[in-house]
Parts: structure tokens; sequence; C-alpha cells
């Protein structure tokens, strides 16, 4: 979550979309790295998952984030916005170590499945990222279908879109030649992770 946040690196005042919102915890850590100011507004298309966005804000007295219930590949928001997070629903085959049964529970054609559901939201949240915004798009998984071929996709569909190297805004030793946010269960004894920052052309 801290490094999806440093990755965005929104400043104080900014209109943030978080995308995926529940459980909340990266929404009021960008409401937290902004300084509280701003607004950043927490999509999920569930009255389950805004309850619980609900709770972790009140929780930690977070008061620049707005629950917004609404599907992001149809996002209910007319206004362009600083910077949107993607934090993608995916096969989370990153997270085994933590959780082994993902093993039976994920088959071959739920990568492809997912990745389809993450090219729409990315292609629905796009058009609301202002010239010289930003887009960051995560996921816990280390499925190439749903990683960089997600990524590449959406760059050939939105030429207004290019990508900046993470190095710039996390460790550097967790960025591979393609300049993406990667994270290996095996060599830095973390959840297998991917994250790309995209900048919209001015």
């Amino acid at each position: 979550s801290q490094l999806v946040a440093r990755l965005l690196a929104p400043q104080p005042t900014w209109r943030v979309l978080d995308a995926c919102a529940a459980p909340g915890g990266k929404s009021t850590l960008l409401a937290s790295s902004m300084g509280d100011t701003g607004l950043v507004m927490a999509l999920d298309p569930r009255l389950g998952g805004a309850r619980r966005i609900a709770r972790e804000a009140a929780r930690l007295g977070t008061a620049a984030v707005r629950i917004i219930i609404g599907d992001a590949r149809r996002p209910p928001i007319a206004a362009p916005v600083d910077a949107i997070l993607v934090d993608a629903p995916c096969t989370g085959l990153g997270t085994l170590r933590r959780h082994p049964e993902l093993r039976w529970r994920r088959g071959p054609q739920d990568s492809a499945r997912l990745a389809e559901l993450q090219r729409q939201i990315l292609e629905g949240v796009a058009p609301l990222v202002r010239p010289g915004g930003v887009l960051a798009y995560a996921v816990c998984t280390l499925s190439r279908m749903e990683n960089e071929a997600v990524v590449e996709a959406f760059l050939a569909r939105e030429p207004r879109f290019e990508l900046e190297p993470a190095a710039a805004f996390v460790p550097a030793a967790l960025v591979d030649r393609s300049g993406y946010l990667r994270t290996l269960p095996h060599r830095h004894g973390l959840d297998g992770f991917f994250a790309a920052r995209l900048r919209a052309h001015g």
C-alpha cells in the first residue's frame, strides 16, 4: 500500500480517484500523504465495500475521503481529476505465501477473465485524467497477462498516456528494466506485486 501511494505521489490539494477502493486502506493512505487536504474519491461498486471504507476513514479520522458507490468501468464522475489509482481486481497469485489456498481456487481462465476486467476499468477511468495527470495501475499477481500485457495494450489504445519509470518514486531495487514496480517473494521477501505509473500528455 505504501509503495502504491509513493508511486502515485499525490500532491496536497489534488483531486484523486481511488477506483477500486474497498476496504479503504489505500484511500486513507493517499489522503494522509496529501496532508488530509484536497479530495480522495473512494469508488466501490458495493454498499458493503462503501461501508468498510467509511469505517476505515472514521477509525483514522480522515477528512479528505469521499465515498462514491459506482462501477469503475463507468465511473459516475464528470470533472477531471489530477490522479487515479487502479488497484485492480486480480488473481492474487502474488500472495500465495500467505494464501496457499489460491492454488486450488484459480484456473488458467481466471487470468484472461480478470485481464479483460482490468482493461475495461482502465478504459473507463482514463478519460477522467486531466492533461499532465497521473494514472497508476497495480495488481498483486505475477501473471504477465494481468501485468505488463494489460499496460502495453492500454498504451497502444491510449496514445495520450506514456509510462513513467517508477524508480523516480520508489526504491530502484524494486523497479525492473522496463520501469515497472515489481516485487518478487523469493527476491524481496514481499508479496508478488506489479504497478505502473502512467502520465497523461499535457
